[in-house]
């Protein structure tokens, strides 16, 4: 809410009570977690699929009073219908809105696909086993997700269940591919940028949203405009960012790490 939902404006009309990304891993991270914890991996495999399906057939089967005949229509599908009920005035702001509430089937299948995966790289599978499964499911569920998309769009502010299989196949291929990199031919020092963010993903994401950090990097480069012209801008973020991440491998070597 304070990242997107303009909490902090303490303004009651702008004010958007379910309209962020935090908020979508959330109510995966529940739904996972009870699938987790209550079901056998066989069937944490079939509950995934049986969201995806049940969501689907939801959108495509149950008409919306008053609304039109097309399931997926930008403004009168049932996922936003059902967010009008019972967000009312505080649903998501944007214009085509998101879906959440229904869309948390679909939530919770993509982040069930990362705790499979999950499961799998903490298996005592063959290393090269882990990388050739993951780039098989990978592959799989691209095409899959593609090919559903031709009945089920792949439409992100939905969250439709051939965009769920479609993205997150490029996902577990990219895992299998840095897994193959990182933990299999030990090729580590090149990440090292990256696990300095990594390491306080929910920090930094929130910090950016709080405090824009270009106004700290124009310390260092508005003097720079008058040659750089056009490529002030990426100039500007440049140096936001080189500060952002210089206070994250502080905390780094600190062992400060933000979890929730």
């Amino acid at each position: 809410m304070i990242a997107q939902g303009h909490l902090l404006e303490y303004e009651l009309p702008k004010f958007h009570l379910y309209s962020n990304t935090l908020q979508t891993i959330a109510a995966g991270y529940l739904i996972s977690s009870i699938l987790l914890l209550n079901l056998r991996l066989r069937w944490q495999f079939v509950v995934t699929a049986a969201l995806l399906l049940l969501y689907w057939g939801l959108l495509m089967l149950v008409p919306v009073p008053g609304q039109g005949t097309d399931p997926f229509g930008q403004q009168d599908n049932l996922a936003i219908y059902i967010d009008r009920l019972i967000l009312g005035p505080y649903q998501d702001g944007t214009n085509p809105p998101y879906t959440w509430i229904l869309s948390s089937m679909a939530f919770g299948a993509m982040v069930m696909m990362g705790v499979l995966a999950g499961q799998l790289l903490r298996s005592d599978l063959n290393k090269l086993r882990k990388v050739l499964i993951l780039l098989g499911a990978g592959a799989a569920c691209v095409v899959i997700g593609w090919g559903w998309g031709h009945i089920f769009p792949i439409i992100k502010h939905l969250f439709t269940g051939s965009m769920v299989l479609f993205a997150g196949g490029w996902s577990l291929l990219l895992l299998g591919l840095f897994y193959l990199v990182i933990d299999v031919l030990r090729l580590r020092r090149w990440s090292f940028l990256f696990v300095v963010i990594g390491m306080n993903a929910i920090a930094v994401y929130m910090a950016t949203h709080v405090f824009d950090f270009r106004v700290l990097g124009d310390i260092f480069v508005r003097g720079l405009s008058k040659w750089t012209g056009t490529w002030h801008d990426f100039a500007r973020a440049v140096a936001g960012f080189a500060i952002l991440w210089l206070i994250l491998f502080y905390m780094y070597r600190k062992r400060t790490f933000i979890k929730v």
